[in-house]
């Protein structure tokens, strides 16, 4: 997959990369402060994603707001690649670098940064990355749950239906993305 450089979305403030395991505390917070004990990845998952699907692996920052004038992580998406056209427990619990369908494990925002449209931005950077990068996908999935069906339908997503998958107390919902439909999109919005 192609590392490049993104184009802030807003100039001198967000932008994007993809995730390094010097992220993976900042991660791990955010991840264990968004989730129920329950549902949050844990450290060792997130590593195994990053260590293991590093190219689906993308983090938004905000440029120099963090201590000192860092860059701070404010949002993230992260996926592994499975074969196989509906998510499964087992298919979540692993990565197949041969897979394609794209299941996307978390798309989180830090509590501090939410409501002011990062999570859609993130997942719109997400998906032209992984849409331009890896041809190889021809679907993304995800669950969430039902007060989310909302924003991921606002975001282009369609509807699968409840899931078998079994993760927390509360039923998830299975969503997906074509990712040709995606890609026709880019290319649309390049050629303005």
């Amino acid at each position: 997959m192609d590392h490049r450089e993104f184009t802030p979305l807003e100039p001198e403030t967000l932008f994007y990369r993809p995730a390094t395991g010097d992220d993976l505390t900042v991660i791990a917070e955010i991840e264990s402060n968004s989730y129920p004990p329950d549902e949050a990845a844990s450290p060792e998952n997130l590593r195994y994603r990053v260590e293991n699907a590093g190219d689906y692996f993308l983090v938004g920052c905000s440029a120099g707001s963090g201590p000192g004038g860092a860059d701070e992580i404010v949002s993230y998406v992260c996926g592994t690649l499975i074969k196989g056209e509906t998510l499964t427990h087992e298919s979540m619990s692993t990565h197949d670098a041969d897979g394609d369908t794209l299941c996307i494990h978390s798309v989180v925002t830090e509590g501090g940064h939410r409501r002011k449209q990062i999570g859609t931005k993130t997942l719109k950077a997400y998906m032209r990355w992984i849409t331009t990068a890896t041809p190889q996908v021809e679907r993304v999935l995800l669950l969430c749950k039902r007060n989310l069906i909302g924003f991921y339908e606002g975001a282009g997503w369609k509807m699968v239906g409840e899931s078998d998958v079994v993760h927390g107390k509360d039923q998830w919902y299975e969503m997906e993305q074509s990712a040709a439909r995606f890609r026709a999109l880019v290319a649309s919005t390049e050629q303005d």
